[in-house]
């Protein structure tokens, strides 16, 4: 099996790299040549071209920021969709709307071509780790071809449904995601404010109902090191937060806490602090509440 792997940043690079550790041949592709290097150091392959990768490979699996990326991958002249061979695998684990997932499924579907959405949860750390939640929409028997791989990258693996599903689970997760994130900013700051040591905040509330794993990445890695280099930037919560109001209004709901949260994203980017983790919610209520003393 020659697989293809599109899209090698910060889940992306980990997660191909663990195929190659896993003697998969596998050929990296991303815009930023470094990234290329390093996947080439690792044991990978490059030099291919995305049109040469869609004629040449059997499966091929991309992991990108944004549906713009995801859009022209796919869709391009020089994409997967149009130079792709029938019987070849596309796998997108980028999380964008479930409508997306089912007009790359559609076009794919006239060329031969199979698609899986297979977003992922469990951030850099499982990628690295080779632990990453995968939740994966469309026909089980092309999810069971591509199982071997996903066993690699992934702990927890889900088939869920038809295509498009893996992004409804993936978008309602990161929904939660952000609710957390933004109590755990307010619990932190609440609890620095009343002169409780934020360490052993931490170790009462972690064996207590507020206990969570947002706050225990929040925490641990960022907040109390005062550092906040994205490991999931605050635009990409944003982004899917959207993403997710979206989802919702087709659903014929509201998100009224939702709604709240992606103003609270949009105002952290307006602040300078989109490159930075989401767990930097932090730092902009901290520095509001600066701002006001």
């Amino acid at each position: 099996m020659k697989i293809g792997f599109i899209g090698l940043g910060n889940m992306g690079l980990p997660m191909a790299k663990n195929l190659v550790k896993a003697n998969f041949e596998v050929v990296g592709k991303n815009r930023s040549k470094g990234k290329e290097d390093l996947f080439v150091e690792a044991g990978g392959k490059s030099g291919l071209s995305v049109a040469e990768m869609a004629k040449e490979l059997d499966v091929i699996l991309t992991c990108l920021p944004l549906p713009a990326d995801v859009e022209a991958v796919y869709f391009g002249a020089d994409g997967l969709i149009e130079n792709g061979h029938e019987g070849l695998i596309l796998v997108d684990h980028s999380t964008v709307a479930p409508g997306l997932n089912k007009k790359i499924a559609d076009a794919a579907k006239t060329k031969g071509i199979e698609f899986l959405d297979a977003p992922i949860s469990g951030g850099n750390f499982g990628a690295e780790d080779g632990t990453l939640t995968i939740m994966v929409g469309g026909k089980k028997e092309i999810y069971e071809k591509v199982l071997p791989l996903f066993n690699v990258m992934g702990k927890n693996i889900y088939h869920i449904g038809e295509i498009g599903s893996g992004s409804v689970v993936k978008l309602i997760n990161n929904l939660m995601v952000a609710f957390h994130t933004q109590a755990v900013s307010e619990a932190v700051t609440l609890g620095k404010r009343m002169g409780v040591d934020l360490d052993l905040l931490f170790n009462i509330l972690n064996n207590s109902y507020a206990q969570s794993r947002i706050y225990d990445r929040h925490y641990n890695s960022f907040i109390a090191k005062d550092q906040f280099e994205a490991g999931f930037a605050i635009k990409l919560l944003h982004k899917d937060m959207k993403l997710a109001e979206e989802m919702a209004s087709g659903a014929n709901m509201e998100l009224p806490i939702g709604g709240q949260l992606t103003n609270i994203l949009k105002d952290a980017i307006e602040n300078d602090l989109g490159e930075q983790d989401m767990s930097a919610l932090y730092v902009l209520l901290n520095k509001k509440l600066s701002n006001l003393n």
